[in-house]
């Protein structure tokens, strides 16, 4: 068992510690076998086990757990360096942090595919906090925050509410890799983390969960419904964690596949803590996962305890009446290299961030204009005639609205800002197809336009007018243009390549 340097027993007293019965901790006698091989412990299609292996809150011999105050560890008011302080004890804390995301988008694909608030928005928020704030003292490699978040409560996808002792991800870089293929029909996401993984400059990987409450709480009306309870990963032994598996269609993954998680079983060892009275202006971030080079993976059984275990549970002072929580998570991936203190390079104290996607430049709203210029070469040629080229108009629609819409989205993700190809490279791939479909789409405006050339000096309705040449023959000399430098760039190359051979 991991310990860390917490005295927990001079900390000081709050009247707002709880005595509650949490649900889903499994009975002290029950035997696990925690090797990496050993069958798990499935869930039922309703998220239940037989109770003789498990407590459920109403069970008379269920334990009572004294759930303490955790505001009591961080100062009031809540401060960065303070909740960071306790991140580093104890894996979580409550961290103040106004957000502007005015939407939260629970549709991963939407999201992925137009942006939302999430990836413009918030992504770059906690970012910020992590580089700054959580992880100073390393170097962080990637920080991967997800297009969308899983929203609890009303009005949402999810009405229900995470209540059972849990820990999403398991112990090892297997059960994680083990979860992501039972959502990820393609098997490629788990296959990227193990790829950046095995890099030379990560050392280690996290999942940081940023869980925080959305309905309009403030401090004179904050969250009293089914708050979540946190328990302190330093006084969690591995003998007492439950290898277990959740049919991953029941939650939205594919059909066959297990989820890799943990529950766990009934220890007084065990500290729980929770935030009372949240609002919108606080986020609680707790540790879901955390794995390193030098662990020993291959004995799952010996791996600490570094994710924290969570549950939902029901508040004996709520209120009655008052109205269900309305909450979101999002749930960040970490890659982390050295310690900043072991690497002779210097490093700035604080991280300064990409600004956010909006607003926009003067440059950017600029490309944007000649981006949408090309919707002139539709009306040049609409109400003009060309009978010689028959296609014309089916190439000038062609290459006009791909290249508005290679634009469009260079102008959404700010693509030409330094940097934001790697942030976005679904966008930037994208963007690049329809950069080669308009390069081809092109060259097909040269093979119709070059030998026609002519009737730019004799324009006539019966061959070909002005307008649909000239919306023609622009485009075409443009590309013409990119193609000559593309091949006298590669004859410098190889020239230049030769050359140093040679030497």
């Amino acid at each position: 068992m991991t310990n860390f340097d917490v005295d927990e027993e001079n900390l000081p007293s709050s009247s707002l510690d709880l005595e509650v019965k949490l649900p889903g901790l499994f009975r002290p006698e029950l035997s696990v076998d925690n090797r990496q091989d050993a069958e798990k412990i499935a869930f039922s299609s309703d998220f239940s086990y037989s109770n003789k292996v498990r407590y459920v809150a109403e069970d008379d011999d269920a334990p009572t757990l004294k759930i303490r105050d955790a505001r009591t560890h961080q100062d009031s008011p809540l401060t960065e360096d303070g909740a960071a302080s306790l991140f580093h004890k104890k894996g979580f804390c409550l961290f103040p942090h106004q957000t502007k995301v005015k939407r939260w988008n629970e549709d991963y694909l939407k999201g992925m595919i137009f942006g939302s608030d999430i990836s413009k928005i918030y992504a770059l928020e906690l970012e910020s906090i992590i580089r700054n704030y959580l992880l100073p003292e390393y170097h962080v490699i990637s920080v991967d925050c997800p297009p969308a978040v899983l929203r609890r409560g009303p009005s949402s996808k999810n009405e229900f509410y995470g209540t059972g002792v849990h820990q999403d991800y398991g112990l090892t870089l297997e059960d994680y890799k083990s979860t992501l293929a039972a959502y990820d029909p393609t098997g490629q996401v788990a296959k990227q983390v193990q790829k950046k993984f095995d890099t030379d400059e990560v050392y280690g990987m996290m999942v940081i969960n940023f869980w925080r409450t959305i309905g309009g709480y403030t401090k004179a009306n904050p969250l009293r419904s089914k708050p979540l309870a946190v328990c302190d990963p330093a006084f969690v032994n591995t003998n007492d964690t439950v290898h277990t598996a959740l049919d991953a269609k029941v939650v939205g993954g594919i059909k066959g596949k297990q989820t890799d998680q943990m529950a766990l079983k009934y220890s007084s060892q065990q500290h729980w803590y929770y935030y009372p009275n949240m609002t919108d202006d606080e986020v609680l971030v707790f540790k879901q996962f955390e794995v390193w080079k030098d662990d020993p993976m291959s004995k799952r059984e010996t791996m600490p305890v570094r994710g924290v275990f969570h549950t939902a549970f029901e508040d004996p002072t709520t209120p009655e009446g008052c109205p269900p929580r309305k909450s979101t998570e999002c749930r960040v991936q970490v890659f982390v290299g050295k310690r900043k203190d072991e690497d002779s390079s210097p490093s700035e104290e604080k991280c300064d961030l990409p600004a956010p996607l909006w607003p926009k430049s003067g440059s950017e709203w600029g490309w944007l204009a000649c981006d949408m210029g090309s919707i002139g070469m539709i009306f040049a040629a609409a109400w003009s005639e060309c009978p010689a080229i028959p296609e014309y108009l089916n190439f000038i629609i062609s290459f006009a609205v791909v290249g508005m819409l290679e634009g469009l989205i260079k102008f959404q993700y700010s693509l030409r800002r330094e940097g934001n190809d790697k942030r976005y490279p679904c966008a930037h791939s994208f963007s690049s197809i329809l950069g080669l479909i308009q390069l081809a789409l092109g060259i097909w405006g040269m093979a119709l336009v070059f030998p026609n050339v002519a009737y730019l000096s004799n324009p006539s309705p019966e061959t070909c007018e002005t307008g649909p040449i000239i919306a023609m023959f622009i485009p075409s000399i443009i590309i013409a243009v990119v193609l000559v430098g593309l091949v006298g760039y590669g004859i410098y190359s190889f020239v230049v390549k030769k050359r140093s051979e040679c030497e």
